[in-house]
């Protein structure tokens, strides 16, 4: 599976320590050239690909910029341009352009997800993790979502 970070899960889940699990869940990690200038002070994992777009996917973003980033309209493009399975977002108009433009999309929380599905972390865990991300380090969630993900996770009902 393949697929294209934007800048707010890297961020997040360096915060939390998990980033470097996302080594163990998908076969090909890419970032554009634009989420890497707006990460300077983070060193990207080694197994993290920076990849430059087309000439038509530049074209793409200058004629977007203005209502998303550059980087939330690279990594959109540069999933069109590779066929990634995933756009992972955690900005709602972000994620909306990407599903208009029939691109598969989940955010920090469904990668936090998917190491529990794999295993890497516990339900107890990935549960700690959100807390931290929404408590500490200035993730929204609507609060239903936060419930509905804690009863998952924990089981409850």
């Amino acid at each position: 599976m393949k697929i294209v970070l934007n800048n707010s899960p890297i961020i997040f889940l360096s915060k939390i320590d998990c980033l470097k699990l996302l080594a163990d869940c998908f076969d090909e990690i890419v970032t554009p050239d634009a989420v890497v200038y707006e990460l300077f002070e983070y060193t990207l994992p080694e197994f993290i690909k920076i990849c430059s777009l087309s000439a038509k996917g530049t074209a793409y973003v200058q004629g977007a910029l203005g209502q998303l980033h550059r980087g939330e309209l690279e990594v959109i493009a540069l999933a069109k341009e590779i066929a990634a399975d995933y756009v992972v977002l955690d900005d709602l108009l972000a994620r909306r352009e990407a599903k208009r433009m029939a691109i598969g999309v989940i955010g920090t929380v469904g990668l936090l997800l998917i190491l529990e599905k794999r295993n890497l972390l516990s339900a107890e865990q990935i549960w700690q993790k959100i807390r931290q991300l929404t408590e500490q380090h200035g993730m929204y969630l609507v609060p239903q979502l936060l419930q509905q993900i804690k009863n998952q996770l924990l089981g409850l009902h």
